[in-house]
């Protein structure tokens, strides 16, 4: 009976070590997982940083007067291209009114639209989403 005892407890001790030594593998693969998650988050924080530099240096506002100046060919504004309300133009005569716009073959005058051939029929909804 001792020893019947004796091994079970070898067997428990050998399963144990056992374990023990896949838990050990187990979590030296994920240290050296982590490490190269945080190697990637350096490298592409560095990146950011140096795109972040860039940005500061381009958008300086001497370098975008300077490039607007070189690319845009813009020039001020002068105080006779600014207009007054009165003087937009009206509607030519025969231009569309509300009347030709609520004759449009999808829309009603109680605003429920009309489907036809020409015009996709939308599709129920289900009653149930899969909940």
């Amino acid at each position: 009976m001792i020893r019947a005892l004796n091994l079970g407890m070898l067997a428990l001790t050998i399963m144990i070590c056992f374990g023990l030594y896949r838990v050990t593998h187990a979590a030296q693969e994920r240290e050296g997982d982590l490490k190269r998650v945080e190697a990637q988050i350096t490298e592409q924080q560095r990146a950011i940083d140096v795109l972040k530099a860039e940005w500061t240096h381009l958008s300086q506002p001497g370098k975008v007067q300077a490039m607007a100046t070189r690319y845009l060919n813009l020039q001020p504004m002068k105080a006779t291209q600014i207009a007054y309300l009165n003087e937009i133009p009206m509607r030519p005569e025969g231009a569309a009114t509300m009347d030709d716009i609520a004759a449009i073959p999808f829309s009603k005058q109680g605003g429920e639209p009309v489907y036809d051939e020409s015009a996709p029929v939308p599709q129920a909804k289900p009653a149930r989403l899969g909940r």
